[in-house]
């Protein structure tokens, strides 16, 4: 999950934001690790749809759902850090972090399918757009500017992507 205002401990793109900050050099420990990313408002808009449907009487949809990226936008971690140091035009300088760390799986994926059959879901966003909506977040944040209003503007912007 990606999205301005994650400042979590050990996210990637929550340390990557803080690395162009700090002007620091991060220190990658996956490269090869592929993960489904999707920005949050993909998500958000799953459980939306999901809620419209269980208002409209769709009691046989009160169970788990997957809300998640189309299986070919699933990337490597180095691949969505490259991505992200030219977004922010060589701001962001990585190197593989080489110290041992705990067994994290290869390729984690998320079949949305009956979400898409079933409740008509589809990301507004593609990987892509996350990710530049992600940087202009930041961006927006270091340029000190009304955070509530710009954040109203990228659902905003989400919602007519949605249709």
């Amino acid at each position: 999950m990606i999205g301005g205002g994650d400042w979590g401990r050990d996210r990637l793109v929550a340390d990557i934001a803080r690395a162009v900050e700090r002007g620091e050099v991060l220190k990658v420990r996956n490269p090869d690790a592929v993960r489904p990313w999707q920005h949050v408002l993909n998500p958000l808009f799953g459980y939306l749809c999901l809620a419209e449907r269980l208002a409209r009487g769709g009691g046989q949809a009160a169970r788990a759902w997957n809300f998640g990226p189309p299986a070919g936008e699933a990337r490597p971690v180095s691949w969505v850090v490259s991505r992200l140091a030219e977004l922010w035009q060589g701001a962001l300088r990585w190197e593989i972090d080489d110290r041992r760390h705990p067994a994290e799986a290869a390729h984690l994926a998320i079949d949305s399918g009956a979400a898409q059959r079933e409740l008509g879901w589809r990301p507004g966003w593609s990987l892509e757009e996350g990710l530049g909506a992600l940087v202009h977040w930041h961006d927006a944040l270091r340029e000190d500017r009304d955070m509530r209003a710009f954040s109203l503007d990228q659902i905003e912007r989400f919602g007519q992507a949605t249709g």
